[in-house]
């Protein structure tokens, strides 16, 4: 019998389509999302409901001020849009902590739990009495995940500076480096342009979100063996910093500060954004050799003198690469998009330096990449049919597992949408206490 290749195999077995027949790899956790202001908190939870923990998302009786957050004031059914897609999965139910009644609630639900997310200033959590060392009481085995802007300790930890993304972006030493270069001798009032470039969006949040992700599996890995839970401490600047690859070693070693450089990069050429005809490109070439293919698929191997090229360090000195670069974009200009990645393509498989060439790929809006036939065959822009806010298409199926596969089950739910279903299965609390805790305020 005649086996199958292997990318027929795996993609039958990773089908998105399927995974609501197979099962899920954190079923039998419970996890308590207390982020308050903070998509850091709700990415983090996002990833472990997409792996089938059951998210129990703890919002004030008004809404966490998330909701609000959109792209020019959009809602849709309510909602606001950057908030739809991180309600994935969850159950929603609200609960004033500011309350002794709402703290001795959560403190029911804690003693069902596995883990717990928040997101407070350092400190609130203790002065309300459900902090890490109050709720352990309860429940030995709790894991509590604490993801702030400055940490749980450190001179300014407890700031009264609120945890926003780009705050993370700010502080953690990156963002300083990137954007466009101060030409020599001018200022901001000749070139307002030249400054710090900010990430986006939410890339200061969903890092340490990811970071936390991480840290809780390997902590509910720790207590599999042990028994025993533990408190997790996040900042989230301090894990944006993590980001800064290079930067830290080159100051320490050399005396470098990390400067801005545009599109350009201070270790490596051919790597950079181009500019073509109907729109623009990124080039790759960490190689010389690549480099070199380069030159050549564009026609400019002698007029260059290619061949005479030995290292690819002098061409990552910064004099260099702005000597260079506008040489390469002149000659980008001059093809599209298509074109310029259709001559790489074919470069690999005749060119002079074949197999080796350059690396060529176009910037797609967001309209395109929701197109691509690449991702629409791997299912992650496949519409989510939700009881509450209909057919959306949204991000998913990001990790492919053959046997307990990532699915979103449904989009979002409204503040409060599952306050009867939860309070009843974990605390048996019925619709006549609920009405009660309404009218007081407590959700």
């Amino acid at each position: 019998m005649e086996q199958p290749i292997w990318a027929d195999w795996v993609k039958e077995r990773n089908n998105p389509g399927l995974a609501h027949t197979k099962p899920e790899a954190l079923d039998n956790i419970t996890l308590l999302d207390l982020s308050y202001k903070s998509f850091a908190g709700c990415y983090c939870s996002s990833m472990l409901a997409e792996f089938g923990a059951e998210v129990l998302r703890i919002e004030p009786p008004e809404g966490d001020f998330i909701r609000t957050c959109t792209p020019y004031g959009m809602t849709y059914k309510g909602e606001g849009l950057n908030y739809l897609t991180e309600g994935r999965n969850k159950f929603h139910i609200t609960l004033d902590l500011k309350k002794p009644e709402g703290r001795e609630i959560l403190k029911g639900l804690v003693s069902q739990a596995d883990v717990l997310i928040e997101t407070y200033r350092p400190g609130v959590m203790d002065d309300w009495g459900i902090g890490y060392e109050q709720l352990r009481e309860v429940n030995p085995r709790l894991i509590f995940a604490s993801i702030t802007a400055y940490g749980q300790f450190g001179p300014v930890s407890r700031s009264r500076m609120p945890d926003y993304d780009n705050i993370s972006q700010a502080r953690s030493g990156i963002q300083s480096a990137t954007g466009e270069i101060m030409p020599e001798g001018k200022s901001y009032d000749e070139c307002p342009w030249a400054v710090p470039t900010k990430a986006g969006p939410w890339i200061g949040w969903v890092q340490p979100g990811t970071f936390m992700a991480v840290g809780i599996l390997a902590a509910v890995y720790w207590r599999g063996m042990t028994g025993e839970g533990q408190a997790l401490d996040v900042a989230t600047a301090e894990a944006y910093a993590c980001f800064d690859d290079y930067a830290a070693l080159w100051y320490q070693g050399a005396g470098v500060i990390n400067e801005r450089f545009g599109n350009l990069d201070a270790d490596a050429w051919l790597y950079c954004f181009a500019p073509t005809k109907d729109g623009t490109v990124f080039l790759g070439g960490l190689r010389l050799e690549m480099w070199q293919a380069f030159a050549d698929i564009v026609g400019k191997w002698d007029e260059w003198d290619a061949s005479s090229w030995t290292s690819l360090a002098t061409f990552t000195q910064k004099e260099q690469q702005l000597k260079w670069a506008p040489l390469v974009f002149a000659e980008t200009r001059k093809y599209t998009n298509k074109e310029l990645v259709s001559m790489s393509v074919e470069y690999a498989k005749k060119g002079r330096l074949a197999p080796i060439t350059p690396v060529v790929a176009p910037v797609c809006s967001p309209e395109e990449t929701m197109k691509d036939a690449n991702w629409l065959d791997r299912g992650i822009f496949t519409p989510v049919v939700d009881p509450v806010y209909g057919e959306l298409i949204m991000a998913q199926a990001q990790h492919k597992m053959t046997e307990t596969p990532i699915r979103t089950k449904w989009v979002c739910r409204p503040v409060g949408y599952d306050n009867e279903h939860i309070y009843l299965k974990y605390l048996g609390l019925g619709p006549s206490k609920l009405k009660k805790m309404k009218e007081g305020g407590i959700i």
